[in-house]
């Protein structure tokens, strides 16, 4: 309760139900008791003072906003190299930031997309598993030295210390694979609904469409 018996807030005030963070206007209030309570815009209840913030104070507790700067080491169309696929090289396609908050601790992982030169076979690996070879302008030059190396299938699997380690798979997928996935997606979403397998749909799309653009792609 506020001091000197007045009310904390004013009619036309906008406040914040605590418990469910919904935001709304005082219209009324009343003193019942002793203590102050508040009508509220489009709502029956009365709601107790102590259970309302105003709309500024609950933004500056519960909506901080997290300045997160990220250094990428590999940048589009770098080529490089992965631990446990030997001499193979890789292109990069995309990568993505993954920000871990714990209430003692707090990391960010880099996740890069690659594509393999030789085959488009597509593959995630972390920045600790690629080496830099060159970056996209000089790569060509790398290509061709490489065209009398015979290519492996587009399917391979890490070596097995390495996969018991990393919390993602680290298999490469080739293209039917990823249309296969998007069609069980697209079935579970057409018959469940769950948004999750919607988003799961856009993420195959993007994959496939830097797969089929990447600049170092065989031509037919």
């Amino acid at each position: 309760m506020a001091k000197s018996g007045q009310p904390k807030y004013s009619i036309g005030d906008q406040i914040v139900i605590v418990e469910n963070g919904i935001f709304s206007e005082i219209v009324k209030i009343y003193q019942l008791g002793g203590d102050w309570y508040y009508q509220l815009k489009d709502r029956k209840d009365l709601y107790y003072e102590n259970n309302l913030m105003s709309k500024n104070d609950y933004e500056k507790i519960y909506t901080k906003k997290e300045n997160v700067q990220i250094q990428y080491k590999f940048q589009f169309g770098d080529i490089v190299r992965v631990w446990g696929y030997g001499q193979d090289l890789f292109v990069i396609i995309g990568f993505r930031a993954e920000v871990w908050r714990y209430q003692d601790s707090a990391w960010e992982d880099i996740v890069y997309e690659l594509a393999r030169v030789s085959d488009g076979a597509w593959l995630e690996a972390t920045e600790e598993e690629l080496t830099f070879i060159t970056n996209e302008e000089n790569a060509k030059k790398i290509i061709n030295a490489k065209k009398s190396i015979p290519s492996k299938t587009p399917r391979l699997s890490p070596p097995p210390t390495k996969q018991k380690q990393k919390k993602l798979s680290k298999d490469t997928v080739d293209v039917d694979t990823l249309l296969d996935m998007y069609n069980d997606f697209q079935y579970l979403y057409l018959n469940f609904g769950d948004p999750t397998y919607r988003k799961k749909m856009r993420e195959i799309i993007k994959k496939l469409q830097a797969l089929s653009n990447h600049p170092f792609q065989k031509k037919d």
